[in-house]
């Protein structure tokens, strides 16, 4: 399987702090990655790495055969990066329609009537046709995460990042979010990049996991999450086991 994304010896740092080092891993273009760990091990912030937002303290990250910041430094990012945050990053005073229209606006040279249509088709694929003239405040949790996507969506990225997509959603809104994330690679073929640290996601809808070691700094283990309870060291089997494995 061919890597869309390649991570060699890349280390992370604030300042004098290492957070994680020596990362080297692939992720498979079209499948579901999953960064996992501990808190406090770096999920976040090697996502901030991924996609930029943070510079590498050492090692590169290539898409494809081009480094990041080669990429960043292009108009072509935000046709390659859709991102998810936690709490969907919506602008409380823009309506959901006006939220999504942004990138668009920013990004596109495309008519009022076409940036409409494409926000009702992204709104449509989420589940929340008809939202377009209502505010942040006026969803509950699950749409505000469903709105997020639809930006995130919005300009049809090669890679979509989430955050901890699931992070304050009920166990019914948190399953229909996961099964939304897996219609949209099946359908579309998105290279899909996940931190998080439910169990049920992890298992439901992971093609890979890495596990980040906040003692050792470093990645400890990769593999299928089934295979990683089963087959995979001590610490990551006893996080994906709730501590029960201890052998």
């Amino acid at each position: 399987m061919n890597a869309a994304l390649t991570i060699h010896h890349l280390s992370m740092a604030y300042g004098d702090y290492t957070v994680m080092r020596d990362l080297n891993f692939e992720i498979h273009g079209g499948e579901i990655f999953l960064i996992i760990g501990g808190s406090g091990c770096g999920k976040s912030t090697l996502l901030k790495h991924l996609v930029g937002i943070v510079p590498v303290a050492d090692g590169t990250i290539f898409y494809d055969d081009t480094d990041v910041n080669r990429i960043l430094e292009s108009d072509d990012i935000a046709r390659k990066f859709g991102i998810l945050y936690q709490s969907g990053a919506l602008w409380g005073n823009l309506t959901i329609a006006e939220n999504i229209a942004l990138p668009l606006e920013y990004h596109t040279d495309l008519s009022q009537k076409e940036i409409g249509d494409l926000i009702a088709f992204k709104l449509s694929l989420v589940g929340l046709s008809g939202c377009e003239n209502r505010y942040p405040f006026e969803l509950s949790g699950g749409m505000k995460k469903r709105a997020g996507l639809a930006r995130a969506m919005v300009l049809d990225p090669e890679f979509l990042f989430f955050d901890e997509p699931s992070a304050g959603l009920d166990p019914l809104t948190s399953k229909r979010l996961d099964d939304l994330i897996c219609e949209i690679r099946d359908c579309f073929g998105t290279t899909i990049v996940i931190v998080t640290h439910e169990l049920s996601s992890i298992f439901a809808i992971g093609d890979r996991a890495i596990y980040l070691d906040a003692d050792a700094k470093t990645a400890s283990d990769m593999g299928a999450p089934e295979w990683l309870l089963h087959h995979g060291n001590r610490q990551v089997r006893q996080f994906l086991s709730r501590g029960k494995s201890d052998e």
